[in-house]
């Protein structure tokens, strides 16, 4: 314990990154396990889409969507969500998948989602680029 102490005394700057680092992992890690939409993979997102008929949004803009997207994928970006001009209503008792690019910028569109109460709201893991690296089809249009 005392080795401990020095080292902490003698690297007080590497300690305190290491301190920081760590409280941050804890912090993201936390956060995810407390998010209210479920993160799903390339195959959970075909099985949805096959077994209970769930609805994919594409979040990015039509320049990318044009570009390609999932099959049947409806595009309302980003924007759209954050000016509440989704109509919501129409998606209240369906499954509903959001993607992105990466996965993350349509974590916001799930939050929009899970706010005008949709029960049943997921994320596709890795956006469009795990879809297109795990060999899933992309429609051009």
């Amino acid at each position: 314990m005392a080795q401990l102490a020095e080292f902490i005394g003698n690297h007080l700057l590497l300690s305190l990154a290491f301190l920081v680092t760590f409280f941050l992992l804890v912090m993201m890690l936390l956060s995810e396990k407390m998010q209210a939409f479920t993160s799903v993979n390339p195959a959970q997102l075909t099985q949805l889409v096959n077994h209970q008929n769930a609805i994919v949004i594409d979040t990015r803009n039509p320049e990318a969507y044009a570009q390609g997207h999932i099959t049947n994928a409806i595009n309302i970006p980003l924007s759209d969500f954050n000016s509440n001009s989704v109509a919501y209503e129409k998606y209240k008792n369906k499954a509903v998948i959001t993607y992105c690019v990466s996965g993350i910028s349509a974590r916001s569109a799930c939050k929009k989602l899970i706010n005008a109460e949709i029960k049943n709201v997921y994320n596709l893991s890795g956006g469009i680029n795990a879809w297109i690296s795990d060999k899933f089809p992309v429609v051009k249009s």
